[in-house]
């Protein structure tokens, strides 16, 4: 099915480098602006008026009723845009989303055309399925990720996963992945429709396995789905599977004819190789500033110290670009995966900054982000919420090339870090509107560069970054019932 959203499209003219970010708001803060820095808006777009939104009450995983008033949740309420939604390949920009309301739920694929100015919208079968399976019941760790292969311009999709073998009802549904015929990313207009991808056996686009992977028992288990590309046009598939504080991160690789894995970098059951507690990771890889790298904060199944959550900056990089050899700690000292021993890889204590020292009272969950740049300036940011004392502190870790030692400062706002070439910018929402700020000399100062102040109102980002400009995927603040209104924004650097 395909439908063509005639919505408003401004384009002002004009031309940010490959780095995806989840965005964060950023706090309250008061920055000036630097008025020697040149950010443009190019683009603004209404890519729907109908996102799904869960518009009920938050409740327990033990919730079962169906509530007839609105969309119950268990995590968070804003399903789009959220995780590895936005993808720029050419002169395309792709845009995953749910169709709302609570009945309709379909898995939708939007490709804009920057050329042409058109937009085009692919339903999909696939409905959200909900929290294990109780689809009344909305769950935010669902996302839809979307990946293209430089390779061949196939389209890959991963959605609607979060532990699915764990759920009767999915032993034949437990993966929905959905893959392109070759060629199908870069279609004209009236060619972007849903029989650009590969029908399954069932019918319904989804197929059950990765073409060259057999590892089902692992498959059945995959969490947080994302994509990435790599030094040669190499798509990578990352994933978690198991659970939060006894989990792994793994990926795969896509030649143009199969994949290759999975590639695990941590061990699951840790304390059988070696750790004193099993622990879980919540972070990213990336290939970035030339090399494949992983950082991440780490929930250790410890329940007796100072962290209710995760703790420490863990950091690691390969010198394969495929990630699979040669891994190195952030002192270059080889180390071995899959990894046991996550201190091994340790740089810093985010939560050694918060006052408190009583049992589960320091809070690390939300904004952590990395980016290294091209000369390899090495950047990490932390949030550490202190709940004894209710303060929220925001840490920028960082270290020059050919330093040793890295540095952490306190900053006074959070959000979420890209590179572009030798620079380093933190990005995010102040009032409701996209502001950036740029790390004066690389190093610990962010300085705001521009603040956008008009036009509709956001709570909610995620930005993609190529060639110069910045490509914002935006969910509307406020809204009816079970629809939200999501818009592009892009905004060229110079």
């Amino acid at each position: 099915m395909l439908i063509h959203h005639a919505k408003k499209f401004k384009k002002l003219g004009i031309f940010v480098k490959n780095n995806l970010a989840p965005l964060l708001l950023i706090s309250s803060i008061s920055f000036s602006i630097n008025i020697y820095a040149s950010v443009e808006l190019d683009t603004e777009l209404l890519v729907t008026d109908n996102a799904l939104f869960f518009n009920g009450n938050k409740v327990k995983g033990s919730y079962i009723e169906n509530n007839p008033d609105g969309y119950d949740y268990i995590f968070g309420n804003a399903l789009s845009p959220h995780g590895d939604c936005i993808k720029v390949y050419k002169h395309f920009v792709f845009m995953t989303w749910y169709q709302g309301g609570k009945n309709n739920r379909h898995v939708m694929l939007s490709r804009l055309n920057t050329k042409t100015g058109v937009l085009k919208t692919i339903q999909f079968p696939h409905q959200h399925t909900g929290f294990r399976g109780k689809w009344w019941l909305g769950e935010t760790h669902n996302t839809i990720a979307v990946g293209i292969s430089p390779v061949n311009d196939t389209i890959h999709l991963l959605y609607d996963m979060h532990r699915n073998g764990r759920v009767e009802a999915f032993s034949q549904d437990y993966l929905r992945y959905s893959y392109s015929l070759e060629g199908a990313a870069s279609v004209p207009d009236d060619k972007f429709t849903l029989e650009q991808f590969v029908n399954s056996p069932a019918g319904h686009y989804k197929h059950l396995s990765f073409d060259g992977i057999d590892d089902i028992d692992t498959t059945k288990l995959l969490t947080y789905p994302a994509f990435f590309t790599g030094k040669d046009g190499d798509l990578f598939m990352k994933m978690r599977y198991g659970f939060s504080a006894n989990g792994k991160m793994l990926f795969a690789r896509y030649d143009g004819i199969k994949w290759h894995g999975y590639y695990d970098f941590n061990q699951v059951l840790a304390s059988e190789h070696g750790s004193e507690y099993n622990w879980g990771l919540y972070g990213d890889f990336k290939y970035t500033g030339g090399k494949f790298r992983i950082a991440f904060q780490r929930r250790s199944k410890n329940s007796s110290d100072k962290y209710l959550y995760q703790n420490g900056i863990y950091y690691a990089y390969s010198e394969n670009p495929h990630g699979v050899s040669d891994w190195k700690n952030a002192y270059a000292e080889p180390i071995e995966i899959p990894l046991a021993i996550s201190e091994r890889i340790q740089i810093e204590e985010p939560g050694d900054w918060a006052k408190t020292q009583k049992q589960n009272q320091v809070s690390i969950v939300h904004g952590f982000d990395f980016t290294v740049t091209d000369n390899g300036d090495e950047h990490f940011v932390s949030k550490v919420e202190d709940l004894e004392f209710n303060k929220e502190i925001n840490l920028h870790t960082f270290r020059k090339s050919g330093q040793r030692s890295f540095t952490t400062v306190r900053v006074p706002f959070g959000g979420q870090l890209f590179s572009n070439g030798d620079d380093v910018y933190l990005t995010g929402l102040k009032n409701g509107h996209v502001v950036i700020a740029k790390a004066e000399d690389n190093s610990e100062a962010f300085t705001t560069i521009y603040e956008h102040k008009q036009g509709p109102v956001f709570d909610k980002a995620v930005v993609f970054f190529k060639d110069n400009k910045a490509y914002y995927y935006l969910k509307e603040a406020g809204g009816s019932a079970d629809e939200r209104s999501l818009y592009l924004q892009v905004f060229s650097l110079k």
